[in-house]
């Protein structure tokens, strides 16, 4: 039983790392190295790579989706321990990943990106980097309903 846990975990990290890299890297540093083009090689240039992005984010958000309904089913009894602080988490995780995504897939529909792509890719950065914060503090408040209640159990058990 552990082994799938571990590894939808292990799926759920790494795609959450490729999609904020690939977003730091497309907005930051690529951009920059297009500006040294000329603009028909940058335009093809950003063309061609913006469709290995687009598969790279679709495959990264099939598997946040799967591994992240995965992990929220093996974990609900659990965020049952705090309702409050633990679904107010929970909600706001999910929200923000689906404010990156919807950001994402606008940005990379159609051949050509819209004109305020860079500052989108932008603010798409950030609300990932809200997202990991949101499911980090998910995780600690877990742990720590946890540890609480197997405290509390435990002093019910000697009684």
């Amino acid at each position: 039983m552990p082994l799938p846990i571990i590894l939808s975990r292990w799926v759920h990290v790494i795609s959450a790392c490729l999609a904020i890299g690939g977003v730091f890297f497309m907005r930051f540093i690529f951009s920059r190295g297009l500006s040294l083009l000329d603009l028909e090689s940058s335009e093809r240039l950003l063309r061609q790579t913006r469709r290995s992005f687009k598969m790279l984010i679709h495959t990264v958000i099939l598997f946040l989706l799967i591994s992240g309904i995965y992990n929220t089913y093996l974990a609900w009894d659990k965020y049952k321990l705090d309702e409050a602080v633990l679904h107010a988490l929970w909600g706001t995780h999910i929200l923000l990943a689906t404010l990156a995504f919807t950001i994402s897939l606008y940005v990379l529909a159609g051949v050509v990106p819209p004109r305020s792509h860079r500052k989108l890719m932008a603010v798409n950065f950030v609300i990932l980097l809200m997202a990991v914060a949101a499911a980090s503090t998910l995780k600690w408040a877990r742990e720590k309903a946890m540890a609480e209640h197997s405290s509390s159990a435990a002093v019910l058990d000697k009684q």
